[in-house]
């Protein structure tokens, strides 16, 4: 597993998809959506952000339903963003 961590900057601003805030880049989680469903960024392909909150709200399937290539079933979501959070914590 590539570590997230080398894809971010201590100063670059940028935009949570779901709530739309502006955070450090450090600070959100970096995400892509690949054949097997969403992911975090492994330096290949287009990437997303996705605020801690966001990865824990309950509306945050709305949101990533509608990006291109992402899976149609929220709950396929929700167990992908969890399994995501496990990971980031591991990187903490």
């Amino acid at each position: 597993m590539i570590n997230a961590r080398i894809f971010s900057s201590k100063n670059a601003v940028r935009m949570c998809v779901c709530c739309r805030k502006r955070l450090l880049q450090w600070e959100l989680f970096r995400l892509k959506i690949s054949d097997k469903g969403i992911g975090l960024f492994d330096g290949n392909g287009r990437s997303f952000y996705l605020c801690k909150e966001c990865a824990s709200n309950e509306k945050m399937p709305l949101s990533l339903y509608k990006l291109k290539g992402a899976p149609k079933d929220k709950n396929i979501i929700k167990e992908q963003i969890e399994e995501i959070r496990i990971q980031w914590q591991k990187l903490d």
